[in-house]
């Protein structure tokens, strides 16, 4: 008879653990960015296409490997948050966008060296990216970043 109630009154103290973690709200960690690395040389990207999800952060690297200086931009993305940059505001105080509107995306990396910016993209689609420093756009240095729905 003690051994029936001890059996009873764990399996009372277990479904009464079980309800009390059930009823606890469930924390949400946002998703990891996704680390893409597009490096340049004169006057190319090593990739002319980049798939990423929407609602998903995006921690771009860009490496210039060339000689001259380069960027990444887009003109307009829909996206969500800031869009944050390394600090090589000194380095890249003389960029050069050949006066070009200000960019939703824009990142740019001095000769041999790299930047990395982050933005969380919230619309699928394409979008075109491009270097803004004068003529390399139409020499070729063109992307499509393709925003895939989650």
């Amino acid at each position: 008879m003690k051994l029936r109630f001890a059996v009873i009154m764990l399996l009372v103290l277990g479904a009464l653990v079980l309800a009390a973690c059930s009823s606890q709200e469930t924390v949400t960690t946002p998703p990891e960015p996704v680390d893409v690395t597009l490096t340049t040389t004169d006057i190319a990207y090593d990739k002319n296409r980049i798939e990423v999800v929407a609602g998903r952060p995006v921690s771009l690297t860009l490496h210039n490997a060339g000689v001259l200086e380069h960027d990444f931009s887009i003109a307009e993305m829909p996206h969500s948050g800031e869009v944050t940059e390394d600090d090589t505001e000194d380095e890249m105080a003389g960029h050069d966008m050949s006066n070009m509107p200000e960019m939703d995306i824009h990142v740019a990396a001095p000769t041999d060296q790299s930047n990395t910016i982050e933005f969380t993209p919230t619309t699928p689609g394409e979008y075109e990216y491009f270097c803004t420093v004068a003529g390399h756009k139409e020499a070729g240095m063109v992307g499509t970043l393709v925003v895939q729905a989650p």
